[in-house]
């Protein structure tokens, strides 16, 4: 009895929300209020007509009592009524007949269910289905209400449990192409792909280096290429490593970007970065402005952001096979990453690296650790923990998702494709922006 009073409240709680959230929902109650005032005055007007003793003060004060009863118990009704999603039967239902239930036998209650764009936020109350148990079954809860699970959260206590999702054979198209109309017009945001919510995408002025790791063919390289070419378009200067021999970055990119293919250059480029760092260093110093953006704005000047991308960080810092000196001058360039990736961030130098292997022997934790945003393609258990610090890109990327992909704070995405030809006209001048 005590349990069904709960769901009862649980239900009233979600219509007040419900009619909070959208205000036109209010009118239902009001509606509801001014018909049962109306019949009230209809009925003492025909208790009149019929005379005494109806129209006497004892009947009159009933029929008010009475009325004021109705109009609560039917506010009440309605409140919760507008607490029950469209299908919480159907959806309860499903759920009771794949055996997702509690220890009586119940399957929990459907508090809310709203659409967010692409998908579905379902919000369910049960007060003896832990939240750990929605994740332990995720693919019979998707069988049974043919749907696709994008993520499982916690509500707002022990008792409720958030289900993000999509329908079942609602999934992202293989390919979404990329067009310049999607670029975004905030400074330095940069648009990765389209999750089952929306665009994606990272500013990085707040999180300044990007890691993106993932099997061969998951598609890391068309993602780097993507950022790169949106930064490119932004007026960044890009500093692109490429030790792959060339192939995936033909002639265009060579015009836009200032393109390394030999470890001893990469040294030198990035001691003249650093040289850089230090010389804006003093620049907001003098200007009293805590980072590039701010220095900007407040002078007028537009210094460019630098961008220093490596594609396959392991060909870059692998120092397997190599001689004392190869391995001094790796160690060298292994430092200046690690002094980008700590103080680059207010002065507008960010690193991009993607790679297939992200180990402690290629990429140091020093410099691991100061990469905020990490990207997860398709993947196995063990590329997954080292990109995630835990393996749901294994579990949550199909084997044969090429461009999928999971970011380290949980958004499942599909990344845009984008063709070389984009860059076309986006010429590099061989200047660093100072």
């Amino acid at each position: 009895m005590e349990e069904k009073r709960e769901m009862s409240n649980q239900r009233l709680k979600a219509g007040v929300r419900r009619i909070r959230e959208r205000k036109a929902f209010i009118l239902f109650p009001v509606l509801y209020v001014a018909l049962m005032i109306a019949v009230m005055f209809m009925l003492r007007i025909l208790l009149q007509k019929m005379g005494e003793p109806y129209s006497g003060k004892i009947f009159e004060i009933a029929l008010y009592v009475f009325i004021a009863e109705m109009i609560f118990a039917g506010l009440l009704g309605i409140i919760q009524m507008l607490g029950k999603p469209f299908g919480a039967q159907r959806i309860e239902g499903e759920l009771l007949d794949v055996g997702f239930t509690d220890s009586e036998g119940e399957s929990p209650m459907l508090i809310s269910r709203t659409r967010d764009k692409n998908g579905y936020i379902l919000e369910f109350y049960s007060q003896r289905i832990p939240f750990v148990r929605y994740e332990d079954h995720i693919a019979e809860i998707e069988t049974a209400l043919n749907i696709k699970i994008v993520d499982v959260l916690p509500g707002r206590d022990k008792q409720h449990t958030i289900i993000k999702a999509v329908n079942g054979n609602g999934g992202k198209k293989n390919m979404i192409m990329w067009s310049d109309e999607k670029l975004s017009a905030d400074d330095f945001v940069l648009v990765l792909g389209e999750s089952y919510f929306g665009i994606e995408s990272i500013d990085i002025s707040t999180t300044p280096h990007v890691l993106i790791g993932g099997g061969s063919g998951s598609g890391k390289s068309k993602l780097l290429k993507l950022l790169l070419m949106e930064a490119r378009k932004k007026n960044a200067v890009i500093y692109l490593s490429d030790f792959k021999g060339g192939v995936d970055y033909p002639a265009i990119w060579h015009k836009a970007c200032h393109i390394i293919t030999e470890p001893e250059e990469l040294d030198k480029q990035l001691a003249r970065i650093l040289q850089i760092m230090e010389e804006r260093k003093l620049l907001l110093v003098d200007a009293g402005t805590p980072n590039i953006s701010e220095y900007n704005k407040k002078t007028g000047s537009d210094l460019s952001r630098i961008i220093v991308a490596c594609d396959e960080i392991a060909e870059v810092l692998d120092k397997t096979g190599l001689d004392k000196d190869q391995k001094a001058l790796i160690g060298q360039i292994e430092s200046k990453f690690s002094t980008i990736a700590r103080l680059g961030r207010a002065f507008g130098i960010h690193l991009m690296f993607a790679t297939q292997r992200p180990d402690a022997d290629v990429l140091k934790g020093q410099i691991k650790n100061n990469i905020g945003y990490r990207i997860c393609g398709r993947a196995d258990k063990v590329l997954s923990q080292i990109i995630l610090d835990n393996s749901e890109g294994a579990e949550k990327i199909s084997p044969n998702d090429q461009g999928m992909f999971l970011t380290n704070t949980g958004v499942l995405f599909k990344g845009y494709y984008v063709e070389d030809e984009c860059l076309e006209g986006v010429d590099y001048d061989g200047e660093t922006g100072d």
